[in-house]
């Protein structure tokens, strides 16, 4: 246990140095922008919008499986999620929008999108359903 706490000592010591640190760089002003000028969860959810009002019968099965291929960088084998899945991945190569921003929105709205899912039966595309309303309230 001795070593835990001399351990948990100087690992709280480091992130002290490194807040006081930071803060100092911060107040000259030279900080970076910790936010991306480009949202890409936004436009991600905008083509997902835009599938729901295109598409005759959306379905939340469609945009989970294109969402789940661009997270693992592969295209699904069936035609809409294909389709929706090449349109999200040329959002990461829209200019502002960083890699890692870009891993970040996928996998927030795969998340999303499995909270929706245990619902299936009783709601189905609620995953759609729930971005629609998002959107309309913004």
């Amino acid at each position: 246990m001795a070593k835990r706490n001399d351990l948990k000592k100087r690992l709280k010591a480091a992130d002290r140095r490194r807040s006081r640190r930071q803060s100092a760089q911060g107040s000259a002003g030279n900080a970076a922008p910790s936010q991306p000028a480009v949202s890409p969860a936004d436009m991600v959810v905008n083509l997902l919008l835009d599938y729901v009002s295109e598409d005759k019968s959306p379905s939340d099965v469609v945009a989970t499986a294109a969402l789940k291929a661009c997270a693992r960088g592969d295209l699904p084998t069936k035609d809409p999620a294909r389709t929706l899945a090449i349109k999200i991945e040329a959002v990461a190569s829209q200019p502002g929008v960083t890699a890692r921003a870009y891993r970040g929105a996928i996998k927030e709205l795969i998340e999303a999108a499995a909270l929706h899912e245990s619902n299936q039966k009783e709601t189905p595309d609620a995953f759609l359903a729930y971005l629609s309303i998002l959107a309309g309230s913004v």
